[in-house]
């Protein structure tokens, strides 16, 4: 159904699940420092394994950087949210709660998802898990706002694409970080906005 986020559960049922979480809460705490590089020597060093380890569970930098995306969903519990929006039928609920769940979730993650967004200019890793959780963003709105269209509830003169495309801006993280933290709205007044201009499209 609809693919806002796509979580991967993790479980410690092995000392390779628990190696592996190791590794990826030593990455979480690396990309949450301000400037932090977050190399895979420090990141293997922080978690008391090998580099070569590091390489056995995640074969690439951007295999970690992807997983770690995955482990921060799990963590903080978005997979229950998910499922909750999932049950919904009403193609205009489902938005509006995927707007909401946005502007709750993104406090718990935005120091990493600057992070990535500062390294993507020129680490290429960086980059590739970036938009991997960008396109499964833009692939939710684009799903849910055609099944607003088929219903006829989309307003004239506006595409699936087009508005697909300006909610997924406005919800990105960069959005959050240029209104609430650098000019200092309130989470609910960015929540507001975003519900409005959601609503804008709406016949």
């Amino acid at each position: 159904m609809y693919n806002f986020f796509s979580p991967i559960l993790y479980t410690m049922s092995s000392k390779r699940d628990r190696t592996r979480i190791k590794i990826l809460q030593a990455a979480l705490n690396r990309l949450a420092k301000p400037h932090d590089p977050a190399r895979l020597e420090d990141i293997a060093a922080d978690a008391g394994v090998t580099r070569q380890t590091l390489y056995l569970h995640f074969t690439s930098r951007g295999g970690l950087l992807i997983a770690l995306v995955a482990y921060m969903d799990e963590i903080n519990d978005l997979g229950t949210y998910i499922d909750e929006i999932r049950a919904l039928t009403d193609p205009v609920e489902i938005i509006e709660r995927m707007l909401k769940l946005t502007v709750a979730y993104e406090p718990k993650i935005h120091g990493v998802a600057m992070a990535l967004t500062r390294l993507a200019s020129f680490d290429p890793d960086a980059a590739a898990a970036l938009e991997d959780r960008m396109q499964l963003r833009r692939a939710g709105f684009t799903e849910i706002l055609g099944a607003i269209e088929k219903q006829g509830k989309l307003r004239s003169g506006w595409t699936t694409r087009q508005v697909s495309d300006v909610l997924w801006e406005a919800s990105a993280p960069s959005s959050y970080d240029h209104l609430v933290i650098e000019r200092g709205w309130s989470a609910k007044t960015y929540e507001r906005w975003l519900l409005h201009l959601a609503r804008s499209f709406l016949a």
